[in-house]
C-alpha cells in the first residue's frame, strides 16, 4: 500500500471560453471567459477564508488552468513562481474535435468516456489514467504534505479514479469549473 499524504486538493480551472462556447476543450489552450477569473478569485478568496496553507501548488500549464492557479495564489499570498508547472496534468487530447462542437460525440462520452477513443488524435482513457496513475505516485514522493493540484475536468476524474483505487469503468462525478475538491 502506498503511504497517503495528508491532503490532495483539486480544482478545476475557471469557465474557458471553449467551456462557454460548449465547445470540446482538451490539451489546446483557451483562455478564461470573464466569469472564470471571477471564479478562481472566489475559489481562492473561499480556500483563504476557511485557513488553507498549501505547502505547494501544482497546475497545468495550460493557460485556463495557470491563470486559475495565479488567481489562487493570490488570494493565499502564495509567489506565482513557487506554482509548480507539469505538463503530466493537461487536459486529455480530444484530437479533431478541440475546440469545435460535437454533441453526438459528447453524448456518447457522458455515458462512457472511452466511447471517443477511436476518434482522430484522441488520447485513449486508458492511456489518460495511467498519466493519471503516475501523476499520483508523483505526487506520494513529494516531500509535501498538504497540496492543492489545478487542472481539468477529464484529467481530474481520471486522478479521482488513481485516489479511490476504482476501476476505469467508473466515471465518477464531474468537478465544475474552480470547483475545490479534497481527493485525500
Amino acid at each position: 500500500m502506498v503511504p497517503r499524504m495528508k491532503t490532495l486538493y483539486f480544482v478545476r480551472h475557471g469557465l474557458s471560453e471553449h467551456n462557454k462556447a460548449k465547445k470540446w476543450s482538451g490539451s489546446s489552450d483557451s483562455p478564461l471567459a470573464e466569469e472564470g477569473h471571477e471564479q478562481a478569485k472566489e475559489a481562492g478568496q473561499t480556500l483563504k477564508e476557511l485557513g488553507f496553507n498549501f505547502d505547494v501548488i501544482i497546475s497545468s500549464p495550460l493557460e485556463r488552468a495557470h491563470v486559475t492557479a495565479k488567481h489562487i495564489a493570490n488570494e493565499l499570498d502564495i509567489p506565482h513562481s513557487e506554482i509548480i508547472l507539469t505538463e503530466k496534468i493537461v487536459e486529455r487530447s480530444f484530437g479533431i474535435m478541440d475546440g469545435k462542437k460535437d454533441f453526438l460525440a459528447a453524448t456518447k462520452y457522458i455515458v462512457d468516456e472511452s466511447a471517443i477513443d477511436n476518434y482522430d488524435g484522441v488520447e485513449k482513457l486508458a492511456d489518460l489514467q495511467k498519466r493519471a496513475d503516475e501523476f499520483l505516485q508523483y505526487l506520494h514522493s513529494l516531500p509535501h504534505d498538504t497540496i492543492l493540484v489545478v487542472g481539468h475536468g477529464a484529467f481530474a476524474r481520471a486522478l479521482k479514479r488513481s485516489t479511490n483505487e476504482d476501476p476505469l469503468t467508473v466515471r465518477g462525478k464531474g468537478i465544475k469549473n474552480a470547483e475545490i475538491v479534497r481527493l485525500i
